[in-house]
């Protein structure tokens, strides 16, 4: 039986090179259309040689390239599951949370968490965009950055985004917290935005292409066992605090 992608390869991980990390995170943001590539497929996609994606495959620990595809199209099914995952109902379910934590923490990229911290150290205004279910997340991540002694806004009712769209200046900060990276309201007000100024945008979604990230000048991206019981999504999103509370404590000074 196939194993799951990011459990299989958490230990290899760490081995990739280059050129490897960055078709490591192309997967994991297409995985639902790389699921359905053959090998030259994806080599014409990539510019590699076949034989480039063979060797990754088999660096990440698969058996070959069936095997590496066959892994993507189990990790795929899971993570869409439109019902609570059986594992919630088992003490497993302590291990697969950590193991989703911990993931969307091992794999963010330190290029980019650099780049985070040296914008943080010119003191921009910081602006926070969520969906619905993400306002929590948003309200403590405007404590954390109001506590390095940043601006920081975090808008959660119509008009005050309204007014948000007029003070955004070009060397600002803006976070977009969505899981899915999908909602209509903050894509349209990000859109907004970048109609005529070009402040630099951080996003923080699930692992896989969406439209918010596409927008992005930088993406972390978080895991999670997706749970919707009585037509409420509660997909955690501690992973989303974890990778910021992360950024701010590595940008505090002593």
């Amino acid at each position: 039986m196939s194993q799951d992608f990011f459990e299989a390869t958490q230990k290899t991980l760490p081995r990739l090179n280059q050129t490897e990390r960055a078709l490591f995170d192309y997967v994991v943001k297409n995985m639902a259309t790389v699921k359905d590539m053959s090998i030259q497929r994806l080599a014409a996609d990539r510019y590699l040689s076949t034989t480039t994606i063979f060797r990754f495959a088999q660096k990440l620990g698969f058996a070959g390239y069936s095997d590496f595809i066959n892994s993507l199209l189990v990790t795929e099914h899971r993570s869409h599951s439109p019902a609570v995952p059986a594992v919630v109902q088992s003490r497993a379910y302590c291990d697969e949370y950590l193991k989703n934590v911990m993931e969307a923490v091992r794999v963010m990229p330190s290029e980019k968490v650099e780049q985070i911290r040296q914008l943080l150290e010119g003191k921009p205004n910081v602006y926070i965009l969520t969906d619905n279910d993400t306002n929590d997340i948003g309200r403590y991540a405007e404590k954390l950055f109001l506590g390095l002694g940043l601006r920081t806004y975090f808008p959660e009712v119509d008009y005050q985004v309204t007014a948000m769209l007029d003070m955004v200046q070009g060397d600002d900060l803006i976070i977009a917290l969505s899981y899915m990276g999908e909602d209509l309201a903050l894509i349209n007000t990000l859109e907004h935005i970048f109609f005529d100024k070009k402040p630099f945008l951080l996003s923080v979604t699930r692992a896989d292409n969406n439209s918010v990230q596409n927008m992005s000048d930088a993406n972390f991206y978080v895991f999670a066992d997706e749970i919707h019981l009585n037509g409420i999504d509660l997909t955690s999103r501690v992973s989303m605090l974890m990778i910021l509370e992360l950024i701010v404590y590595g940008s505090m000074t002593t």
